[in-house]
């Protein structure tokens, strides 16, 4: 056997433009746009620096608006649909593998958008999809949904992991790398690339926290996986990636690509080393039953969308008054008054 030879990555920034008019609601033929310039983008990625493996951003295709379903439901694709087979065929064109994260509809949900990433095959085929599941948002997270999205998609649809010629493809978008938990559980499925579009304007962080700037590639050292993230190009933010031992890699060549090698059979030889890869020593027996805890609870909006982030903010406040409730948590003590 040869293994897989190293190639080439390629984060790319696009100088798309956003779907969404003054008011808010999706411009005609904006979406189309933007998707030429993505497949314009695929066939450079490829053709110029021989990127075997694409990334986008969080919003690339369609920019971000702060208004509820109507606007984005005006905007999202269906996997598949006519707007995943241009992009599809791009990549087949390119031979490549693209990652692009867009809203996304679905007959079994409707009145509702998902956050998703579609990774794209060099046989131009919807090799994954992926829903973002984590952080406070108006989007439907799959976990709002669980019995449906089970019996619709099954459970493997919650975490998937793609296994490639380039090796075992993972998503998560925006802020997910926050929690380890999911990240884990995709390296534990066989993950080696970890693909994260991010839409950061000003930082990583909207709440400017500093350690959320260790995530990245504390979740690739962890897990032992390559970490790719891919940021909007308004953002002030560069788009990164980091090793398998949590070190940044590549460079930004242009406005519009980071460029970083990715090799795989270096990865396995680090994993097969004594005290080399991680999992291989995780304890889950001394750990307790999590599913026993009363966590963020499965449909708790699976009868509609919550109407807004207070509805969101509410549960929050639930679970970690249970948690409190438990003596797992504890509320800080009132404020000293003057």
């Amino acid at each position: 056997m040869s293994g897989i030879a190293p190639y080439t990555m390629a984060l790319c920034r696009p100088a798309t433009g956003s779907v969404f008019g003054a008011d808010g609601m999706p411009l005609d033929g904006a979406l189309d746009a933007n998707i030429a310039i993505a497949c314009e983008a695929i066939a450079r990625a490829a053709g110029e620096h021989g990127a075997r493996l694409v990334v986008f951003p969080q919003f690339a295709m369609t920019g971000y608006t702060p208004l509820g379903p109507e606007a984005w439901l005006g905007a999202a694709v269906t996997f598949p649909g006519p707007e995943m087979e241009r992009l599809g065929e791009a990549a087949r064109k390119a031979g490549v593998y693209a990652a692009v994260q867009i809203a996304e509809k679905h007959a079994a949900f409707p009145g509702r958008y998902f956050f998703s990433v579609a990774v794209l095959t060099p046989e131009g085929e919807i090799g994954l999809a992926y829903r973002k599941n984590y952080s406070l948002s108006l989007r439907t997270s799959p976990v709002d949904v669980y019995d449906r999205f089970v019996e619709t998609f099954g459970h493997g649809a919650f975490l998937p992991v793609l296994d490639t010629p380039i090796g075992g493809l993972g998503v998560t978008i925006g802020a997910e790398p926050h929690w380890p938990e999911p990240i884990r559980a995709m390296a534990l499925k066989g993950a080696e690339v970890i693909l994260n579009p991010v839409a950061a304007m000003q930082g990583i962080d909207y709440l400017n926290r500093p350690g959320a700037e260790l995530c990245r590639p504390v979740r690739a050292f962890e897990n032992a996986v390559y970490f790719g993230m891919a940021n909007i190009a308004q953002g002030e933010l560069a788009s990164a990636a980091w090793d398998y031992e949590g070190r940044p890699i590549g460079a930004a060549v242009s406005d519009e690509f980071h460029l970083s090698t990715i090799d795989i059979e270096g990865l396995r030889r680090a994993r097969s080393q004594p005290a080399g890869n991680l999992l291989a020593g995780m304890l889950p027996q001394i750990e307790e039953d999590r599913s026993a805890l009363t966590l963020w609870p499965s449909n708790a909006f699976g009868d509609a969308p919550p109407a807004g982030f207070a509805a969101m903010i509410a549960v929050e406040t639930q679970v970690r008054e249970r948690l409190q409730a438990l003596g797992r948590d504890h509320a800080p003590a009132p404020e000293p008054t003057s």
